[in-house]
């Protein structure tokens, strides 16, 4: 689990340039960005995100009248609704906040593909406002996630990005994970997408 907001204990190292690279856990970095467990207050700020990440990150990959239209209010009610039920923290949110605002969020929960070995828990979503993208919010939410769901005795996290979606899965690839292959397509009303599975081993 991580720890409560505040500041987090650093490592300092030496770099070969002979000045130092100050490492701190999950919960901060330099840009003060802090992770915390998402609760039901949380949820019209989860759907915003939401809203703002589809909006930014699938422009071109989704047509526009769709992510115009896409509800905050309806994303707020269904985001309460999961966060209230989920009352045995089985299915655990992170929010990510700087400077007092919530920047960015992740979902996860018990894994829902049966080609998977056990013990395995799944990302159902990880957004961060556009302009906060490369802040290290999303590192900050997945070690969060990971280090939960470790102390859960999970060996496996995996998560479903649009194939198209190619700023998405440079930034999973970069923390380790990898697409094992599979694909499935997913109907959004109108049109479908097809997206891909990663794997990361914990």
């Amino acid at each position: 689990m991580p720890r409560p907001e505040g500041r987090s204990p650093a490592i300092v190292r030496p770099t070969r340039r002979g000045g130092i690279v100050v490492e701190v856990t999950h919960m901060t970095n330099t840009a003060g960005i802090h992770i915390r467990l998402a609760t039901a207050v949380d949820a019209r700020s989860i759907a915003e995100i939401g809203v703002l990440g589809w909006q930014a990150a699938y422009r071109g990959i989704f047509p526009d009248a769709f992510l115009d239209g896409l509800s905050i209010d309806a994303r707020e009610t269904a985001w309460r609704m999961m966060l209230e039920n989920d009352e045995a923290g089985d299915a655990p949110a992170w929010l990510a906040g700087r400077n007092g605002s919530a920047i960015g969020f992740l979902a996860s929960g018990p894994l829902r593909d049966g080609d998977v070995p056990r013990p395995a828990a799944e990302i159902y979503a990880i957004y961060v406002v556009p302009d906060s993208w490369r802040s290290g919010a999303g590192k900050a939410l997945l070690g969060a996630a990971i280090d939960h769901w470790k102390t859960r005795g999970a060996t496996t996290l995996v998560l479903w990005v649009l194939e198209a979606n190619d700023r998405g899965r440079a930034f999973y690839e970069a923390m380790g994970w990898r697409a094992d292959g599979r694909r499935q397509q997913i109907d959004l009303g109108g049109f479908t997408a097809t997206e891909v599975r990663y794997r990361v081993r914990l």
